[in-house]
């Protein structure tokens, strides 16, 4: 099986000619066959694979998966070459987009250990090529469910935690980091701090695990910890370019803080 380094390597090419807009025509071979992918302006206009031509955007897709099961690819871009008029495509395709739904099917057959050790307990966040593959593209649930919180960063441990999302939210992560679209975040963050607090939420964890205090402490050692949560939890640290659902999320986690340090305070003082 050849499938996922063949398509990591037609796929980073393909973004490769997105990004700068390509007008020409992408030669690939292996194992004794070819196949032709013609672009303007970044978009394929045609596709000829082992002499099959595509006549559609869907047949475009199911061809490139196909080559992508050749072994020893090799390729090579004639610039200013297009496809011939006769058998061009009646919509054109992004070609970060045909990339986009290569590598979902190749990491889709890939084995999931493969992910996790290559993924390993990092931070990850979206880079600038990744903001782009997705620019326009359909997203599947599990990817618009990550997406928010990809912007921001997360470990690739707490994604199966993440509502929507699971394994297939998993092997999205793995796709984008082997197109480079996502990548180690440097520093530390909060967001590892904030999931943990919202999974204490919704299993309706003790105002004292809240505020990861031990049960018996008192009101004064809640007011401490509030307030040492909220600086680094609060929906303003996250600033006004944050996804909308990181603040609601780290709105109703404040939310629930205050309202665990006033049933200590209460409690305490009776």
């Amino acid at each position: 099986m050849h499938a996922l380094p063949s398509a990591i390597t037609v796929c980073r090419v393909l973004l490769g000619l997105d990004r700068a807009g390509a007008n020409g025509t992408l030669y690939v071979q292996g194992e004794g066959r070819s196949a032709t992918l013609s672009l303007e302006t970044g978009r394929i206009v045609a596709a000829n694979v082992d002499r099959r031509v595509a006549t559609s955007t869907e047949q475009v897709f199911d061809r490139v998966r196909q080559l992508c099961e050749w072994d020893g690819l090799v390729l090579e871009l004639a610039q200013g070459v297009t496809a011939a008029s006769w058998w061009k495509l009646a919509e054109p395709l992004p070609a970060r987009w045909l990339a986009l739904d290569t590598m979902r099917a190749a990491v889709r057959l890939a084995d999931l250990r493969s992910a996790q050790a290559d993924l390993a307990a990092a931070l990850y966040q979206l880079t600038p090529t990744g903001e782009r593959l997705l620019h326009g593209a359909c997203l599947r649930p599990e990817e618009a469910a990550l997406l928010p919180w990809l912007r921001c960063g997360i470990r690739a441990a707490d994604i199966q935690a993440l509502p929507g999302c699971g394994p297939s939210g998993y092997r999205f992560l793995w796709l984008l980091k082997l197109l480079r679209a996502a990548a180690p975040k440097a520093g530390g963050s909060s967001y590892p701090l904030l999931l943990r607090k919202r999974r204490q939420m919704r299993r309706h964890a003790s105002p004292h695990a809240l505020l990861d205090l031990p049960e018996g402490a008192n009101g004064r050692e809640a007011r401490l910890a509030l307030r040492k949560l909220v600086r680094d939890l609060h929906p303003d640290r996250y600033g006004d370019g944050a996804p909308i659902e990181l603040r609601r999320a780290s709105g109703e986690i404040v939310t629930a803080l205050v309202e665990a340090e006033a049933t200590i305070a209460t409690r305490t003082r009776k």
